[in-house]
């Protein structure tokens, strides 16, 4: 099975500063290890920076920048234009807490088996709470993890074939960061968050908007 990790920025107050972004590639790494990624850049809401931002992005090894008008715009190419089984969808503001213990290939072999389509990350301990109404545990091969009903846009993967059959026609193309997860949000869909009930947040929000 194979997985490309996409990394979701715009240019926010700070660009064309990178320095936010570069902790979230190399939590990214430390917590999965190295692999070669696209940038998909919103060239808003301060497009008079974004030529000065594009061209210090392109400076990252290994990565592929791409622009786009919008976190909508940039997430639906992701799924039209790659050939991967699973994407690692990855907005810039976001590092990974050291109780990952499970390496993308563990996690992308428990939805293939189990069918899961949206496998996210949560930024506070599995529990009841904010947009998350439902939390029931299940364990695969070791790997403890509870259904949700909250289709988030915290870091999280997908099962691309899925997403481009059953999901694009429910996203839809907004402004800003809007029209994904709220879009997802009303069809009563299914998502599964790493960890027991319970368990510590695994991500912390950088919150690159403010910084």
């Amino acid at each position: 099975m194979t997985i490309e990790l996409n990394i979701f920025t715009n240019c926010t107050a700070s660009a064309p500063d990178t320095a936010i972004i570069f902790q979230t590639i190399n939590s990214f790494f430390n917590t999965f290890r190295k692999m070669p990624f696209t940038i998909y850049m919103d060239v808003n809401p301060n497009s008079h920076r974004a030529n000065e931002y594009f061209n210090r992005l392109q400076t990252i090894p290994n990565a592929t920048i791409i622009k786009t008008n919008s976190l909508s715009d940039g997430y639906i190419k992701s799924i039209k234009e790659s050939t991967s089984d699973y994407l690692f969808q990855l907005e810039h503001d976001w590092i990974f807490s050291n109780n990952i213990t499970h390496s993308r290939k563990q996690m992308t072999e428990f939805m293939s088996v189990t069918g899961c389509y949206h496998f996210r990350f949560n930024k506070r301990s599995n529990i009841i709470a904010g947009w998350d109404r439902r939390m029931d545990e299940s364990e695969f091969m070791g790997l403890k993890y509870c259904s949700c009903n909250n289709m988030s846009n915290n870091p999280h993967i997908i099962d691309r074939r899925y997403y481009e059959k059953n999901m694009l026609n429910k996203i839809k193309l907004k402004s800003g960061s809007k029209g994904i997860e709220e879009e997802l949000n009303k069809h009563n869909l299914t998502t599964c968050i790493y960890g027991g009930a319970g368990y510590e947040n695994t991500i912390t929000h950088l919150d690159g908007k403010h910084s």
